[in-house]
């Protein structure tokens, strides 16, 4: 009896239908083959406010003068972008990687006060403060949604038109805070989102909110940072107003005791002895990814 032989190109195609089979039946099952991915995944990190001597590879390189608040998850931007004069001088002496790593463990070794272990939402990135050190912002072309998540547009609220109204919102809030503190708006957040400030002592919302108001009628933003007031070493809020009370070298205290203005005397040197970071602030921004 003679029988044919199934032509080479049909088991080469009975091959791939049954690898395709296959390989189908073990990315339903989650396995190695997968390649779903999940718009809600969230990333955790330890975020911190460091201050005084910085070493690197156990040597100490500067000493910062004010605080940096930061996350061990964006210490790569934060070194690449830095006017941090420690910072500079790590960089300089061994380099990105070790600088990094110096970063990381001096805010591993931060106490439970001055560090926390953070959750950020995805399409999210930190915005630490002293204040609030696992605040975040979500990235360009997401919104922050009342459930904390970040996304290209928030769900329509299953409630009633009055309970939308900014107004609703603003008044609730407020009676949420104690007397002379305000109901501020949070940075990235929502109209539902607020925090109670004390804004006649609160450093970054000194006389106002920072970001404005939860109601939107009252949402400009009239706060000030006293910590973003170029060449500040100690700075205060007092009675809703920034009072510096010490500049860095090269400059000294205004004589409304506002700001930091250029020491005649001192101009001179910085200029040809110091490194252009010597002109930093408080530094407290949050950097992108």
């Amino acid at each position: 009896m003679h029988v044919t032989s199934p032509p080479l190109v049909f088991l080469a195609l009975a091959g791939l239908t049954s690898a395709a089979v296959i390989e189908g039946l073990v990315a339903r099952k989650g396995g190695p083959t997968s390649t779903t991915t999940t718009t809600t995944t969230t990333s955790q990190t330890v975020c911190a406010c460091i201050s005084g001597s910085f070493p690197v590879s156990g040597i100490t390189v500067g000493k910062f003068s004010t605080e940096l608040c930061t996350c061990i998850s964006v210490l790569s931007q934060v070194v690449t972008a830095t006017t941090r004069a420690p910072i500079l001088e790590g960089l300089r002496r061994y380099g990105h990687d070790k600088t990094v790593r110096g970063l990381e463990d001096k805010i591993n070794k931060c106490g439970d006060k001055d560090k926390k272990v953070c959750t950020h939402p995805a399409h999210s990135h930190p915005s630490c403060s002293r204040r609030d050190l696992c605040g975040y912002e979500c990235d360009a072309g997401y919104a922050r949604c009342p459930n904390g998540q970040c996304q290209k547009s928030c769900p329509s609220p299953h409630s009633t038109h009055y309970k939308r109204d900014p107004d609703y919102w603003g008044r609730r809030a407020q009676k949420s805070c104690k007397h002379g503190w305000v109901a501020c708006g949070v940075s990235g957040g929502g109209p539902r989102d607020w925090e109670c400030v004390d804004v006649k002592y609160d450093l970054e919302s000194c006389g106002g909110c920072h970001y404005g108001t939860v109601s939107a009628r009252t949402g400009d933003a009239t706060g000030v940072d006293c910590t973003a007031i170029p060449h500040v070493a100690d700075v205060s809020c007092i009675g809703g107003s920034c009072t510096v009370h010490r500049c860095l070298s090269g400059y000294t205290v205004s004589e409304s005791g506002k700001s930091c203005a250029e020491d005649a005397h001192d101009a001179g040197f910085l200029r040809n002895t110091l490194h252009p970071a010597a002109a930093y602030g408080l530094e407290h921004t949050p950097f992108d990814k």
